[in-house]
């Protein structure tokens, strides 16, 4: 029998960093009481943090749904109640101790990492896939047939997690978890089939709070809380779909695989994993956490989470992000709510960031993870803005175009010298998007939803004209980098429409186009 050991609230497992910008390994209790205190989660990779952060809320949201802030029995039953107990807990600067310590002693035995009935985020017994420690270990990035080349440990270190490692891995698993178990092959789980998004504050206490929804999109309230912690029995069943989540707390718990670590001498040296629960993603509005796209299934219009694209910086998605070409995430409806009703200051300005991984074939196996940030006025997410949203919209959509005419420009110098164009085309696009990087996020930081008119098109008028600057210096590396042969050209047969026709690439004709695309 596996005795109890190392129990979540007490023990350092949770990587953070302080005010001195000293990484430390906290409890649970430490890492909310003492949020305020700490400046970021800080574990091995973005996707682990991004995983803890929802692991994080779901306490909180059990917690607060069900208290107020001194710990007083007080289910929320009106939307401004909800908003109300946010300004207290956001006014007072830190998460009051006294309901999350309650709520410890009420269900401290859930939280062992290890235990005979109730292990954490496990099952007791499983049938399953077994495998070794290392590949739950996500910094690692390593199979039996690809051995990393500049690993981080090496040796026996390689193959086992400590008891807290062990517990920060297995928060990742249940949302980041591929397909490669079998016994049978499981879904995609949840986390790592949407476009993770959130928002970002000052300290760990901010950032908590801005994601801490407690109304849904349509300002309802949610459902009962039902954290898996709180089921009384660990589900056992395989492949399991279950009813769309009606609350936060049971969603970011969601059991996507079922797993049973197991030990040797103290250390985690394998785990069991199988397939476990999961939901239609259609219209799952659930979700905070995510972008919205439409798409055609058919004839009909359904909404489904929209991946990243790891190779797109976050604010080429801005469309996305304000709800034009989509749904706006949920995490920013509520961030809106609480300007309109005054919870947060007027010059409050917020920071989203995106995370992802990028699945192996089959969806089996990680080979890499992304992550980008943005930051603006919070004010720009309210609805009076929408008009300004739709105007960056349309410079974004500039910017595509002048990345466009780019390269373009480069495809045909190329051509022009010999070349198949496709390589030189690929990396003109890429190097104008890193130089207009920048400078883009700087004039959205700095970009005031408030302006009077006249300012506002002002602003609007100068990025244009530094987009266009930007592009047009790129383009002109280009020509003079061509050389003779380049100004001389080339005539290339090509095929179109199924025709066979003969056409001069030259760098004064290429170029020519390019001003007449890239003019204002």
């Amino acid at each position: 029998m596996e005795s109890q050991r190392f129990n979540l609230w007490d023990e350092s497992w949770i990587y953070v960093t302080d005010e001195q910008f000293v990484l430390r390994k906290v409890s649970l209790m430490e890492a909310l009481c003492n949020a305020h205190h700490f400046r970021d989660l800080a574990g091995e990779t973005e996707t682990q943090n991004f995983a803890m952060l929802r692991l994080l809320l779901a306490v909180l949201l059990t917690v607060f749904t069900r208290c107020d802030e001194n710990g007083t029995d007080s289910p929320i039953e009106q939307p401004q109640q909800a908003l109300k107990r946010w300004e207290t807990i956001w006014n007072n600067g830190q998460f009051p101790a006294k309901p999350i310590q309650d709520y410890c002693n009420h269900w401290h035995q859930r939280f062992w990492l290890f235990d005979d009935s109730h292990p954490f985020f496990q099952v007791p017994e499983i049938d399953g896939t077994q495998n070794p420690a290392k590949k739950m270990n996500g910094a690692l990035v390593e199979s039996k047939n690809k051995v990393q080349l500049f690993s981080l440990r090496n040796g026996i270190q390689k193959e086992q997690l400590d008891n807290d490692e062990a517990a920060r891995w297995l928060v990742y698993l249940q949302s980041f978890g591929d397909c490669a178990a079998k016994k049978p092959s499981p879904k995609m789980s949840w986390v790592g089939s949407i476009g993770c998004v959130f928002a970002k504050g000052e300290t760990l206490f901010e950032t908590l709070m801005l994601n801490f929804t407690l109304l849904k999109s349509s300002n309802e309230l949610w459902g009962t809380p039902k954290p898996s912690w709180e089921c009384n029995t660990p589900k056992t069943e395989k492949l399991t779909e279950i009813a769309m989540p009606d609350n936060l707390p049971e969603l970011y718990t969601l059991q996507c695989r079922r797993v049973k670590l197991q030990c040797e001498n103290g250390v985690v040296n394998s785990y069991i994993e199988a397939a476990g629960d999961y939901f239609e993603k259609e219209s799952a509005f659930v979700e905070q956490m995510t972008f919205w796209a439409k798409k055609e299934e058919k004839g009909v219009e359904v909404i489904y989470p929209k991946i990243h694209d790891a190779t797109r910086q976050m604010w080429r998605d801005f469309p996305t992000i304000m709800g034009i070409k989509g749904e706006k995430c949920g995490v920013m409806k509520w961030i809106a709510r609480l300007k309109t009703n005054n919870c947060l200051e007027k010059t409050k300005m917020v920071s989203f960031q995106i995370v992802g991984v990028v699945y192996g074939s089959m969806c089996c196996g990680i080979s890499d993870e992304f992550s980008d940030r943005l930051q603006f006025h919070a004010t720009l997410l309210q609805d009076f803005s929408r008009k300004l949203q739709e105007k960056i919209s349309n410079e974004v959509e500039n910017c595509e175009k002048l990345a466009t005419a780019v390269s373009r420009l480069a495809e045909e110098l190329e051509k022009a010298c010999g070349g198949d164009g496709k390589t030189a085309s690929k990396h003109a696009k890429e190097q104008f998007y890193h130089r207009v990087d920048i400078p883009f996020r700087q004039w959205l930081a700095e970009l005031e939803p408030q302006q009077i008119p006249k300012e506002e098109n002002q602003a609007l008028e100068s990025w244009r004209k530094t987009a266009q600057t930007i592009a047009r210096a790129l383009g002109r590396e280009m020509v003079e980098q061509c050389g003779i042969q380049g100004f001389i050209g080339k005539k290339v047969k090509e095929k179109k429409n199924n025709k066979e026709t003969e056409h001069q690439y030259n760098a004064p004709k290429a170029y020519q186009w390019f001003l007449y695309q890239t003019k204002l």
